[in-house]
This record gives structure tokens, sequence and C-alpha cells, in this order.
């Protein structure tokens, strides 16, 4: 095989793992989310399903929250409790590490959060929201939200989004490099290693008239810093420890904050980062469901946070969820697809507010529709109040 036919077969596989190749248009105009210039990478965790945050933070006490739900699907009131004027929410008793961050004013709640579109479907929801926008008929550029939320901020050639994931979410689509490798403990997970790289390198220096001969070059160079800073003065890539007292856990999401961290560590600029955790669809089963799930977030969280606080890196992080689950529970002891959904913002800079946003009541007239939570705060605006929290003072 030739050098040229070598490029041309290996583009696709390269940049599918770290993209730069400019076949999108420029950002034009923010769609509601604008940029500062941030005091620290800027992370959003995405929990795809949509999560049930009336079941994460119950308003335990409310009779139609009680005459909505079995006692199957409540739990006793914990003493980790959110107050906001006459209303009291209960956390989870899984979700303790988030009541740890929330009181050592690490973290803010944010409930009735969601898109304003009034869709239940996964697919059009996460594209909503990945996009940043608030329609699909009203897309003001082919970016996505983290993409064109760097582009406001202008990234250096140096520079890429990450993704602790497996595959590259569309909130980073787009024509700035981005790289989707959801574990480093092991390092870039590169077929043949670093001396492979050396040779598609050398390959891609010969023949630099191929159109992807300089986006290629731009992922190659990123690919070795990555691999060189991970590897460190030891010529090998050690497993990642946490400066913090509470472990990774070995799922998701604590494998790729893990991996965020890592990076952070590495001192390599990252600035915008993306991790997603699966598995919050939750129609049946709810009760045994969810406290798995919950608790991989919560240890999850806090072991990040934990971490970089020890190492003393600041940090804002988001946590969205394409939309929340039914206000009334089904006789599948599940949740069906409902509107309003529960986030939180955590870092390094986050006021002592206990919760964030309008809670819309529960009473029928109330609900969405009659059966949802409604959503009182786009989740642009809470990304907007994350970026302020953490911009550069």
């Amino acid at each position: 095989m030739d050098r040229r036919t070598f490029i041309n077969s290996s583009s696709l596989s390269v940049l599918g793992l770290l993209s730069g190749v400019s076949q999108f248009s420029l950002a034009q105009t923010a769609s509601k989310i604008k940029n500062v210039g941030q005091s620290g990478p800027f992370i959003i965790v995405f929990l795809r399903g949509g999560a049930d945050g009336l079941g994460i933070l119950s308003p335990l006490d409310e009779p139609s929250f009680i005459a909505a739900r079995p006692p199957q699907m409540r739990f006793e009131p914990t003493t980790t409790i959110v107050k906001k004027g006459a209303m009291t929410w209960y956390w989870h008793p899984a979700a303790a590490s988030l009541a740890q961050l929330m009181e050592s004013k690490r973290l803010v709640p944010w409930h009735a959060v969601g898109i304003t579109n009034e869709t239940r479907s996964h697919f059009e929801a996460q594209e909503i929201m990945e996009r940043g926008v608030d329609s699909l008929q009203m897309i003001p550029d082919a970016y996505g939200m983290i993409s064109r939320i760097a582009s406001q901020n202008g990234m250096k050639n140096s520079e890429f989004l990450y993704a602790g994931s497996n595959n590259l979410p569309r909130a980073m689509q787009g024509n700035l490099p981005a790289m989707a490798v959801k574990d480093l403990q092991n390092g870039v997970p590169f077929p043949g290693g670093v001396d492979q790289l050396k040779i598609l390198e050398k390959l891609v220096m010969a023949d630099k008239n191929h159109p992807a001969s300089s986006s290629i070059q731009l992922t190659l160079e990123n690919l070795n810093k990555i691999q060189y800073s991970l590897m460190g003065n030891e010529k090998k890539v050690k497993p990642y420890e946490s400066a913090g007292q509470t472990p990774y856990p070995n799922n998701d999401p604590g494998i790729g904050l893990r991996s965020v961290a890592r990076l952070i560590q590495s001192k390599i600029g990252l600035q915008y980062a993306w991790v997603d955790q699966g598995g919050w669809d939750m129609h049946e089963g709810e009760p045994n469901r969810m406290p798995n799930a919950l608790g991989q977030l919560s240890q999850g969280l806090l072991a990040f946070d934990q971490d970089m606080q020890a190492q003393n890196k600041k940090y804002t992080l988001v946590v969205l969820t394409e939309f929340g689950r039914r206000f009334r529970s089904n006789q599948s002891n599940g949740t069906d697809h409902g509107h309003g959904g529960l986030s939180f913002v955590m870092g390094s800079q986050i006021p002592s507010s206990q919760m964030m946003g309008n809670w819309p009541g529960l009473n029928e007239a109330d609900l969405d529709r009659g059966v949802d939570l409604a959503v009182t705060t786009p989740y642009q605006e809470v990304i907007n109040q994350a970026l302020q929290w953490g911009r550069i003072v």
C-alpha cells in the first residue's frame, strides 16, 4: 500500500478518535448560551435516559406526591434535606454524597429544569440539548453546544474538546479538535501504541498536499502530546491515583470523570469536557434500579470533587438529563417519560444557595399537561449561571 492510499484509508479511523476536520461552518451566534472566561475546566455530566429527579430529591411531605406514588416508590425521610420557602425536599439515601457536596457548598440542586419543547422523545430531546437550542427547527449553525461555547472563547490550536465516553457527543459537533476516550488508565488506546503514531505521523508529513493531511497532523500531535503527558518521566503510563479520599468507582460516570481528572492533572490545557452516564430510562423496577445508578453518580461526583480540591484545581460541572419522568408512577413501579427534570451545578466557586429555580408545584393545575412536573427554568439558563459562577475572578 502506498502512503497516499494509507492516508486515505486512515483518515476516518484517526479522526473518529480525535476530530479536527473543518467540515462545518463557523458558529454565527450563540443560542441563549453566552460564554465567559473560565477559571477552570467546564464539564457536563449527562444522564442519558431521563433521570427521575422527583425520585432523587423528593418532596416526601407533599400530599400530591404521596398520592401519586405508592410506598415502594418513596423512601423514608432522610436527615439531609433541601428547603426553599415552605417546601422541603429529601435526598434519596443513595444520594448521600450529593447531600454531602451540597452541605459543603460545592453543589447546588435545581428542580424543574428542561427544554421548553414538549417532546418526550429521547433522541429529539437529547439532540436539542446537545445542540444548545430550543427546537431543531431553529438551529443557528452546525455546532454542538460545547463546540459553540468553546468557539466563542477562542480555542488555541493546542487545545481540544474531550469526552470521557465511548462516543463523541453531538454537543462537540463542529470543526474543533475533539477526542472521545472513556478510560485513560492505560493511556490513549491507539492501535500499535506510540510507535504506530510515529509511523502515521511520518506518512502524513510525506504527503502534505493531501486535503486531510493538516487535520490529521494536528490530530496526531494532540495524541502524542496527551500520551506523553500521561507517561511523564516514567516513560510508561501508570494507572491514575486520585488525590482525594473517595475512590473513583469503576463504572459510569466515575471512569470518565477519572479520565477528565487525569487530563487536568497532566496540565495540557483541558477546558471543556463531557461525560455520559446511561441507564436512567426506568420504566419499570425503579425502586431496585435507582440506588445503583444514583449511587454510582454520587460517588463519582464526590470522588472528582475531592480529587480537584486536594490538587487545588478549579472547575465547574453541570449535571443534565434530557427530561424528567412522569409525576405519577406506572403499574410496573417505574416512571414514563416526563418533562421538568433535576439538574445540579457543582464546582469550586458555587454560592451557598440550597435550591435554585422556581418550584412550579404538584397540584394538577400546576402540572405540565396535567401529568408532568413543569419546566420553569430552560436548561440554557442553568448553563449560563454555571458559566458565570465559574468565570475568572
